[in-house]
């Protein structure tokens, strides 16, 4: 009888021990779903995050954030040339080590130049804190202005200049006893008149790509003030220079002393022997 209740017993504890076992598998199994409902959870949300940021860069442009940059002073430099060519130098200073430079956008408005100088840095960058100052030279189209004041307005910070006289390069052949006097090849064996002390321009076209040059000679009566090669314009949008394509040379010439002055020219490579086969140009100049 006693083993009997035993065997009992023994089959009794066995079956509870199973159900307790099987109840705690399936409570452990239950426990460990919410974790993983959790996690999807977590990673949707993160790739929502991601999401956003994206538009956000996408707002701002890129991985950049954009600035307009501090500048502290502008100087306006007029370059002894005609036409008469300006350059503003501003100088200022960018907030970290990761900003710098993008772009210079130039505008005017009749006598007035607009000039915006904006910066960027990298949006997530970390940056040293250290002031960085800066130096830009920013050159105007002046080239075919009227004479008169115009101002320079860079990022809120002002200045002014004046052209005493139009900014032109006309053609004017013929007895004009003024500063602004051209003459040309059309004037090529022509003779003109000029007040003692006053100057006129005198504009050839010229091919250096090609190694040909003028080479003047004046008389003592006639002083050579200045010359310069002014290269082809370029077409909108090109930036590159154009080869093979000829500009001009300008001179300024003044008359120093009265009487009849000569200006002779030969157009030819320097270091080529004179043919007789080369272009020729001369003006004869009465200096009163």
């Amino acid at each position: 009888m006693k083993t009997r209740t035993n065997n009992k017993f023994w089959k009794y504890t066995k079956i509870t021990t199973f159900l307790l076992t099987a109840f705690v598998v399936i409570l452990s199994g239950c426990v460990e779903e919410e974790p993983n409902e959790t996690e999807s959870e977590n990673t949707t949300n993160n790739s929502q995050g991601i999401i956003e940021t994206n538009n956000s860069h996408g707002t701002i442009g890129g991985d950049y954030i954009y600035g307009t940059a501090k500048v502290k002073s502008i100087q306006i430099v007029t370059l002894e040339s005609f036409p008469v060519q300006i350059h503003v130098i501003a100088k200022g200073y960018l907030p970290d080590g990761c900003t710098e430079i993008n772009e210079i956008n130039k505008e005017s408005e009749g006598n007035v130049f607009n000039i915006t100088i904006s910066t960027k840095r990298p949006k997530d960058a970390i940056c040293t804190q250290a002031i960085k100052s800066f130096t830009e030279t920013i050159p105007l189209e002046v080239r075919g202005l009227k004479a008169g004041n115009y101002t320079v307005n860079v990022n809120g910070v002002t200045g002014s200049f004046e052209l005493s006289v139009d900014n032109l390069l006309e053609e004017a052949p013929g007895s004009i006893s003024t500063k602004q006097q051209v003459i040309t090849e059309a004037d090529n064996g022509t003779s003109t008149s000029l007040e003692n002390g006053s100057t006129f321009y005198l504009k050839l076209k010229e091919n250096p790509t090609t190694g040909y040059s003028w080479e003047l000679n004046l008389t003592q009566g006639l002083n050579n003030i200045s010359g310069e090669y002014y290269p082809p314009e370029q077409p909108e949008g090109i930036k590159q220079p154009l080869i093979g394509a000829g500009g001009v040379h300008l001179w300024e010439i003044k008359a120093i002393s009265k009487g009849s002055q000569q200006v002779t020219g030969i157009y030819k490579r320097p270091w080529e022997k004179v043919t007789g086969e080369e272009e020729h140009f001369m003006l004869k100049v009465e200096v009163v």
